[in-house]
């Protein structure tokens, strides 16, 4: 993993980066089976992402020692720099409130609404990506972002029961919004970070963050089970570690457009997880969303090349 981490990351992006392409889809493949294995957890949806992040935490420690000895960085002092330090902190902050306003949200709003504004993060990191760091963004880029989203509204089912805006809706806005600047924070400390050490400082400030959130929502908080541990140690190795460190990596070498589409497909692929996990049937609305977003992650491959 520390090969293709460590990789100096190309002053411009003309065409798509093979590796930075290749990790981007191994990572929302990792993330696509969060829902699955939160549905055989046994304690409060809080402490899982809290556990899931702890036991990431060794394994992105040896990562990181690793990716910094082959880059030549022997010591720990290399963790403690800035500005990059502050970024990926304040992108283990955002982390931390994503997954607090989408657990809030759950309860106050139908499925659909809390899935299809809570993917509006992608495409809102691209927005913020535009004013605050100046990206360029291509015409075919949009206009599979827009294909890619259409997609996203018609898996949801949101094209279908409308979309008001309650208290839960805006809960789910607020998980959005979170979650673009993580990728927006991730992308600077990338800038300036390896991988693993963004992945590291940003999944210790998310724990911390979490901690508090345990705390005010109560719950059962130690997994009840041999099959309750195995499923955080799981969260953590696959979606933690697999998932948000190949993400790293990823959105350190892709423009932040090609990140969002790649993102939005982690719907689509959860659905066809729980067909072949649980028997769930896909609908009509997840097959034609899911062609649309596969389609966009083909324009965007096909225009870049």
């Amino acid at each position: 993993m520390s090969d293709i981490a460590s990789a100096p990351r190309p002053a411009s992006l003309p065409a798509l980066d093979s590796v930075g392409l290749g990790a981007m889809i191994a990572s929302v493949l990792a993330i696509a089976w969060s829902p699955i294995l939160i549905r055989f957890a046994d304690v409060a949806p809080a402490a899982a992402a809290f556990w899931r992040l702890v036991f990431s935490l060794p394994v992105l420690f040896v990562w990181a020692e690793a990716e910094r000895r082959r880059a030549g960085r022997h010591s720990m002092a290399s963790l403690l720099t800035r500005p990059g330090l502050l970024a990926a902190s304040l992108a283990g902050v955002a982390f931390a409130g994503d997954l607090a306003f989408y657990h809030a949200a759950l309860p106050l709003t139908s499925v659909a609404n809390a899935s299809f504004i809570s993917n509006l993060a992608p495409v809102a990191s691209v927005v913020a990506g535009f004013v605050l760091l100046r990206d360029r963004i291509r015409p075919a880029v949009l206009a599979a972002l827009a294909i890619a989203l259409v997609g996203v509204a018609i898996t949801s089912g949101a094209h279908r029961t409308g979309l008001t805006m309650g208290k839960g809706d805006l809960l789910a806005l607020g998980a959005a919004l979170a979650y673009a600047f993580y990728l927006v924070a991730l992308r600077v400390a990338r800038n300036t970070r390896l991988a693993a050490d963004a992945s590291l400082v940003s999944t210790v400030v998310a724990a911390f963050g979490l901690i508090a959130i345990v705390l005010v929502e109560g719950g059962t908080f130690l997994p009840q089970s041999p099959q309750g541990w195995a499923v955080v140690i799981g969260l953590g190795l696959i979606c933690q570690v697999l998932g948000q460190g190949l993400s790293a990596v990823g959105i350190g070498r892709l423009p932040a457009g090609v990140v969002a589409i790649i993102l939005l497909s982690h719907p689509v692929l959860s659905a066809v997880i729980a067909y072949f996990v649980f028997g769930e049937a896909l609908s009509l609305d997840q097959l034609v969303g899911g062609i649309l977003i596969l389609a966009a992650v083909m324009m965007t491959r096909i225009n870049m090349k």
